[in-house]
């Protein structure tokens, strides 16, 4: 299959209210993320894989090695590979699409390893 409605694709809660569902091919990896406020996405590195993130619709709030940055629809940004970055909601939901190249097949549905994200530690 070389196409598929996002709907029609499985959607996972990876961290408290931030729903991933993923795509690969050989070589890169396409998730479409929904974030639902509040959610928070620690600070973490991806060594093997740089970034693309392509704002569809909300606002987020997001670093990357220490420059905060706010992100709405209509605007994209580029992680290097091994830069430290993170990020939260701002209001309401935010869905973007995000890129990896090459293919980080933990997103996977069925992946077995373990995620290169840490967990988020639960607010007292």
């Amino acid at each position: 299959m070389y196409a598929a409605a996002w709907s029609s694709l499985p959607e996972v809660e990876g961290l408290p209210n931030n729903f991933r569902t993923a795509v690969a091919g050989r070589e890169m990896g396409v998730n479409q993320i929904r974030w639902v406020h509040p959610t928070e996405l620690p600070p973490h590195t991806h060594e093997d894989a740089e970034q693309a993130i392509v704002m569809l619709s909300g606002r987020i709030a997001f670093t990357i090695d220490g420059t905060e940055l706010e992100l709405s629809a209509g605007d994209v940004c580029l992680v290097p590979r091994g830069s430290v970055h993170g990020g939260h909601s701002i209001e309401g939901e935010a869905v973007f699409v995000e890129v990896f190249a090459p293919l980080r097949i933990e997103n996977l549905v069925g992946f077995l390893g373990g995620p290169s994200m840490p967990k988020q530690e639960n607010p007292a």
